[in-house]
């Protein structure tokens, strides 16, 4: 796909995609544009491929796609309402009082959790959740309903906002500490106790999607233990201690 299009597609793709649930005007839409852009750009300026905030081509969008199908299968067999829609339609449905809504947003955001913990994601955007199944699935307000859901996890501290305009979330399906426990034991396992952060998201497929400002905390949990410490915090090199 050439470059043109390539920014075409892209065009066409944000604009379809912020018109999610209420029709814009031009201007309205070029502003809620910019600011999309401008929340994205603050999380991906210092590692280009960290994110998969808002997949750009086709094969990217296919690919996050095929993650979500598999993550909904796999989860099918523990949250029955994802399996049988039709039996459990209220469930894609926003319920009108504040207790159902505790209750509806509660079952939601557990098994987000688990969705992005099966799709190895740690970093996603609003507007990535409303398009992907199941989330599409749910009425009649897709955006209120994700940012509902999402809203709960930060309240029970299995989730984190990295943007002012609550946008973009850092699903957290362990712990900082869990993930520094993690990494230790790996890095005396497998004798690779000296690596960048580069390396280390490299060496680990469950770490690659997290961008290195949200590592650097993780690794800072070790280092306050004394258990690493950072032979060259510049060139992000860092050692784990037996």
């Amino acid at each position: 796909m050439s470059k043109e299009k390539t920014r075409e597609r892209v065009k066409e793709k944000e604009k379809d995609e912020l018109r999610v649930d209420v029709e814009l005007t031009e201007e309205e839409w070029l502003d809620l544009l910019k600011k999309t852009r401008e929340q994205m750009a603050s999380v991906e300026q210092e590692d280009d491929r960290a994110v998969l905030v808002m997949p750009v081509t086709e094969e990217e969008e296919k690919q996050l796609e095929e993650l979500a199908r598999n993550a909904v299968e796999k989860l099918g067999r523990r949250f029955v309402w994802i399996a049988k829609r039709g039996r459990y339609g209220f469930m894609f449905v926003i319920p009108t009082s504040e207790r159902d809504i505790e209750q509806w947003g509660a079952e939601w955001a557990g098994f987000t959790a688990d969705y992005c913990r099966e799709m190895l994601l740690h970093i996603v955007s609003t507007r990535t959740l409303v398009m992907l199944d199941p989330f599409n699935d749910i009425r009649p307000d897709r955006m209120k309903a994700v940012k509902i859901i999402l809203g709960v996890l930060v309240k029970e501290e299995l989730g984190r906002w990295i943007d002012e305009a609550e946008g973009i979330i850092r699903i957290t399906w362990k712990t900082d500490d869990e993930w520094a426990n993690e990494i230790r034991s790996w890095a005396l396992k497998t004798g690779r106790t000296t690596f960048t952060l580069f390396k280390l998201k490299e060496y680990r497929k469950d770490l690659a999607s997290l961008p290195k400002s949200e590592l650097r905390i993780i690794l800072e949990c070790l280092v306050e233990r004394k258990q690493a410490k950072w032979l060259d915090r510049e060139r992000e090199v860092v050692e784990v201690l037996v």
